[in-house]
């Protein structure tokens, strides 16, 4: 029961977060979406930089949507405090020290990770499907399609660039060894090319290299970090100090 009320808790924070991300949000709902359609509006033919909706309610159901999923970035470091402090009492007094990269790495990532979807999937990915469009094939794109495509990749990316971070945590408190994963690498780029061509909505080569090859860095740098916060200082062997 202390367990449930802690967790009640800690969702209720969260959860208050996020809806005053959502506020913040849908007050500037009209230029986050517009943000969020640039994309789509530079690859669409000339004169066509439209999309549609059928319902009447769908601007207005959108724009929540939207406003959420963008309250959500908004308060990811909250969200990730609030996890952090949930699993906290059942850490060692040497592993609660790691809050501030767990807060502050994973909103980074987190945020970052869309931003790459943003920046550099999304003009590849919405050019390629627009393509099949010619003389008798002509798009039209509801709002509704094009969130629920776009919201999945932002999200999808944002959880995706945490690899450093679950990398540096589960070395960190010896789940798994800096020399398996060195080790293991090859298998590593294998998981992550499969991964990708799972992922990403196109499956063309360019798309699969500019998806994977960051996800091989993301694997790289957390293997560095582990192996940074890992190492032994320098007079100590097994955890031992030397010395008389």
């Amino acid at each position: 029961m202390e367990h449930l009320e802690e967790l009640q808790k800690r969702l209720v924070v969260a959860a208050i977060a996020v809806a005053i991300g959502m506020a913040i949000c849908y007050a500037l709902s009209d230029r986050l979406f517009e943000l969020l359609i640039r994309p789509l509006m530079n690859v669409l033919p000339k004169g066509q930089e439209k999309i549609y909706f059928t319902g009447l309610l769908d601007p207005f159901f959108l724009y929540l949507k939207l406003s959420f999923v963008c309250g959500l970035f908004v308060a990811s470091p909250v969200v990730l405090y609030e996890i952090w402090a949930f699993v906290r009492p059942g850490l060692y007094e040497k592993e609660r020290k790691f809050a501030a990269i767990f807060v502050i790495a994973g909103s980074v990532f987190f945020i970052g990770g869309a931003l790459f979807g943003y920046f550099v999937i999304f003009p590849f990915t919405f050019e390629y499907f627009i393509s099949y469009a010619g003389e008798h094939i002509q798009p039209i794109i509801t709002m509704n399609d094009y969130f629920s495509l776009a919201s999945t990749l932002l999200l999808v990316f944002g959880i995706l660039f945490e690899l450093p971070l679950v990398i540096f945590l589960l070395t960190r408190f010896g789940i798994v060894k800096v020399e398996t994963l060195i080790k293991q690498r090859r298998y590593a780029l294998i998981i992550i090319m499969v991964a990708t061509a799972i992922i990403t909505p196109t499956g063309d080569a360019v798309t699969l290299l500019l998806v994977a090859g960051p996800l091989f860095v993301l694997y790289e740098i957390g293997i560095l970090a582990s192996r940074i916060a890992n190492r032994k200082p320098a007079g100590r062997e097994d955890g031992v100090k030397a010395g008389p």
